[in-house]
C-alpha cells in the first residue's frame, strides 16, 4: 500500500513539469495542495517542494 502512495507521490511531483509536459502538466498547487498534511518532516521541507525529491507519507496518515 506505501509502495503505491508513494508512486502517486512521485507521478504528480514528476507531472508539475510544465517544461516536459506543458499544457498537459499538473497544476502545481493543485498537487502541494493534495498531499498537504501526509507528508513526513512537511514543515522543515520548502513550501514548493515538487522540484526535489521528497520523503513519503507519515504514521499519522494511517498509511506508513
Amino acid at each position: 500500500w506505501l509502495k503505491a502512495v508513494n508512486s502517486a507521490l512521485r507521478r504528480d511531483r514528476i507531472l508539475t513539469d510544465k517544461i516536459k509536459f506543458g499544457t498537459l502538466a499538473l497544476n502545481k498547487q493543485l498537487v502541494l495542495n493534495t498531499w498537504s498534511g501526509l507528508l513526513m518532516d512537511e514543515d522543515s521541507m520548502p513550501d514548493d517542494w515538487t522540484y526535489t525529491e521528497i520523503r513519503p507519507t507519515t504514521d499519522k496518515s494511517g498509511i506508513g
